[in-house]
């Protein structure tokens, strides 16, 4: 992947979104299960925010990795090949994970009617952690390490 020395507009505003619409998924899945449970027993459903909230993450996430491939991204800082910039570059690559695999578990339990609904639930807590994770570690550098890191995702380059 090219490496660019920051983030498009395009790639910041995608950030932002898909990260508001991350914590209101996962706030609302609750309402998907009473609304799947209401299905099963013969009723309806109408508009579940959560089936919602995870269809736009994956269609967003989509066009995010689009993005990134065709424009490349900044790289961790820090010496390339040391444990920060590894860990740094595969907490990245777990987060693009379960920011596909979540919604598609959800799709199976919603669409297709698998019973995998407590794997989707498993995968969206393990995705929230390392998404706060990842806040943190931004914030760390931000304040602790003060190397403007937060920046790049806040400022075009």
């Amino acid at each position: 992947m090219r490496t660019t020395t920051g983030y498009s507009g395009a790639q910041i505003a995608l950030h932002w979104l898909i990260t508001i619409l991350i914590p209101l998924a996962w706030l609302s899945g609750e309402g998907a299960e009473d609304a799947l449970d209401a299905i099963r027993e013969g009723g309806t459903a109408g508009f579940v925010p959560h089936v919602a909230f995870g269809l736009a993450i994956l269609a967003l996430v989509a066009v995010r990795i689009l993005v990134r491939l065709g424009r490349g991204a900044p790289a961790a800082p820090g010496r390339p090949g040391s444990l920060p910039v590894l860990a740094a570059d595969w907490g990245h690559r777990l987060i693009y994970l379960l920011m596909v695999a979540v919604p598609l578990g959800g799709i199976s339990v919603w669409f297709l009617g698998l019973r995998v609904g407590d794997i989707h639930g498993l995968a969206a807590n393990i995705l929230m952690l390392v998404v706060l994770g990842h806040a943190l570690m931004a914030l760390y550098h931000q304040y602790v390490l003060k190397d403007g890191l937060i920046r790049r995702m806040m400022r075009a380059g």
